[in-house]
């Protein structure tokens, strides 16, 4: 099969029916049926927070860590004395007794890793993306379904308190049918970085709006400008077309420091902004607002205007977003369960990315995906 339709019928499938996708669960052995043993290749930027995380939950044993660095493999071991690092990714690896392993590494060495993992029977956490195009990321989710061992991306934004609420009022009705969803994300770029801005920072947008919208797009286009680096895309904006004629729009830039995470989710019953970047009041849901100009007659004498809704304000619950998303890698090791993050997902990403690429490349021209929705067309606002 195409990569490209098992991109498809693996992000449907892994919503509708996540028991599709058969995990082997952890077996008991002398050590005890609920240790997992876990490595991690990677102690840069997001290692660290990896390393901390794992070590506090409980049932979890940290066995070994690798880098190439020194340094990063010293600033490790003076905070975790008693955890082995080395320098080879080979010796996390062949460890026969690590279970699972944690791969935090620049994305073009995710492919080769995932698949040395999966092939040595490891389960597997990759950070996004899953792979820097569809054809790698189909042959990790492959292989992970064939070895029936888990495989999970750090989608992290799939996991925080604000986008499982907004969830859940999508599945309430609270908001009634998704007519579109707008977002922005802007912050300084990374320093000595070998991608553009789209892969560094869309794939938290598009997974989120992927994972709300229930479906796949089926037309991409992209545009992009760079100011100051002649190399790479700084600024690019993304449009997605559903086949029900719903529609997404992401800006993703490095050229402010005025740091931003902006999503509007607009529905047939009510409007979600969600700003990532209040420190409370995350999530505002607006009420329709009133305008007394639309059924106004030529008689009528009084003042026209409008004026919104009500605003309220959802109760989001406090936990640490890559707590519960560590958490569910466990738990999908132990059980067999599917993660909420799992393969097919994350496929279907790598192929909205490598599909918005195509269109900058093309100057915006669309690129069509061959996606085929399932979903029931939602009346679009003329």
């Amino acid at each position: 099969m195409h990569t490209s339709a098992i991109a498809v019928a693996g992000f449907q499938n892994s919503i509708k029916n996540p028991g599709s996708y058969a995990v082997r669960a952890l077996t008991p052995s002398a050590r005890g049926a609920t240790l997992v043993r876990l490595g991690i290749i990677g102690c840069g930027y997001w290692g660290p927070n990896l390393v901390r995380t794992f070590s506090e939950i409980e049932g979890v044993e940290l066995v070994r860590v690798s880098d190439l660095r020194p340094g990063r493999r010293q600033f490790i071991a003076q905070r975790y004395p008693s955890l082995q690092t080395a320098a080879d990714a080979t010796d996390v690896l062949s460890d026969a007794s690590i279970d699972a392993v944690i791969i935090a590494t620049p994305p073009d060495t995710h492919c080769a890793l995932a698949l040395e993992a999966l092939n040595r029977g490891k389960h597997v956490l990759v950070e996004k993306p899953l792979a820097t195009n569809t054809a790698d990321a189909g042959r990790i989710v492959e292989l992970a379904a064939r070895t029936q061992r888990t495989l999970m991306v750090g989608h992290l934004f799939l996991y925080a308190p604000a986008v499982m609420q907004i969830n859940s009022l999508l599945r309430e009705g609270e908001l009634g049918a998704i007519y579109c969803i707008s977002s922005m994300r802007c912050n300084l770029g990374p320093p000595n970085t070998q991608v553009d801005v789209l892969w560094d920072l869309a794939p938290h947008d598009i997974s989120m709006i992927l994972h709300l919208m229930d479906d796949a797009p089926t037309e991409v286009n992209a545009y992009g400008a760079s100011f100051t680096n002649t190399r790479f895309a700084e600024t690019v904006f993304i449009t997605l077309r559903f086949a029900d004629g719903r529609i997404a729009h992401i800006h993703v830039s490095w050229l402010t420091p005025a740091k931003t995470r902006l999503m509007q989710i607009i529905g047939s019953k009510r409007v979600v902004v969600y700003d990532d970047m209040q420190p409370v009041q995350k999530v505002q849901v607006f009420d329709p607002g009133i305008d007394n100009r639309v059924n106004a007659s030529d008689k009528d004498s009084t003042a026209l205007g409008f004026a919104p809704g009500g605003i309220w304000i959802p109760p989001l619950k406090s936990y640490e977003p890559l707590r519960a998303e560590c958490e569910d890698f466990v738990t999908s090791i132990r059980t067999g369960r599917p993660p909420l993050s799992n393969g097919p997902k994350a496929l279907e990403v790598v192929r909205v990315l490598e599909a918005a690429s195509r269109s900058l490349l093309q100057g915006g021209h669309s690129v069509y995906t061959g996606a085929q929705s399932e979903a029931t067309p939602v009346e679009v606002a003329r």
